[in-house]
């Protein structure tokens, strides 16, 4: 029986790319066009993916990370980015950010959830950066701060299975009453299943190329089959 229900946070709460295509355009003096901006996105996404962990054992310094991050997703269409430029675009994505908002339906959803199930949120990154986020979504109104595992705080960080685990363990649930919904097949749907959890993969970009690992129990396409998929968990719940 599922008891528990956590959230990734980028790209499974809020459309990362809005934020990040806000601040390109204000600082990129070139016009792109809407392909252009996806695969730019699409390799700063997977950049902070696969490196954030450089950040969590200062091999890289935040700042540096930063400005590596933009670097690389510009790197097919830009041979140099100066660190200026880099600083100005971050600044701008910072002040992006304070305009998130939740996918359309889900903050309702989010709110029957926490009448029938522990909510919970793991995500990797900066903690200062990622409670902003997470205030922003007023993320508070529907799951407990000691539910809440951010990396940079506990020292763990996807794919690391035990970030999953040490949150069941803390929560009092066992491993196959959660559910873990994540956008990134690797990072999320893998290390979450070699936890022991169910796993929704929230697949709502379409990502056709990279395939789990291990398969997730469920495959969502959009952000409305997620909130269809949710609110059915909640009426099952109340059924039993």
């Amino acid at each position: 029986m599922i008891k528990a229900i956590i959230f990734d946070l980028d790209d499974t709460l809020y459309d990362q790319k809005s934020p990040f295509v806000a601040a390109l355009t204000k600082t990129y003096q070139s016009v792109l066009s809407q392909d252009e901006l996806a695969k730019i996105f699409n390799r700063f996404h997977d950049f902070n993916e696969q490196t954030f962990n450089q950040v969590m054992d200062t091999t890289m310094s935040l700042e540096a990370w930063q400005t590596a991050r933009i670097r690389h997703a510009l790197a097919p269409i830009v041979k140099h980015v100066s660190t200026d430029w880099a600083i100005q675009f971050e600044m701008a994505y910072q002040q992006a950010l304070d305009h998130i908002s939740l996918f359309d339906g889900l903050a309702g959803t989010l709110t029957k959830l926490s009448h029938a199930f522990k909510i919970g949120i793991i995500t990797n990154g900066p903690a200062p950066i990622q409670h902003q986020k997470l205030h922003q979504l007023q993320i508070e109104h529907f799951v407990h701060p000691d539910n809440i595992f951010i990396s940079d705080e506990l020292g763990i960080a996807k794919p690391d299975p035990s970030i999953f685990t040490t949150w069941a363990h803390q929560v009092g649930i066992k491993a196959n009453e959660a559910v873990y919904v994540g956008d990134n097949a690797a990072l999320d749907m893998t290390s979450a299943k070699h936890a022991g959890w169910q796993t929704f993969w929230f697949n709502y970009r379409h990502n056709d190329q990279v395939t789990p690992s291990v398969i997730p129990d469920q495959i969502i396409q959009s952000p409305a089959e997620l909130n269809e998929l949710l609110l059915a968990l909640v009426q099952a719940a109340s059924a039993s």
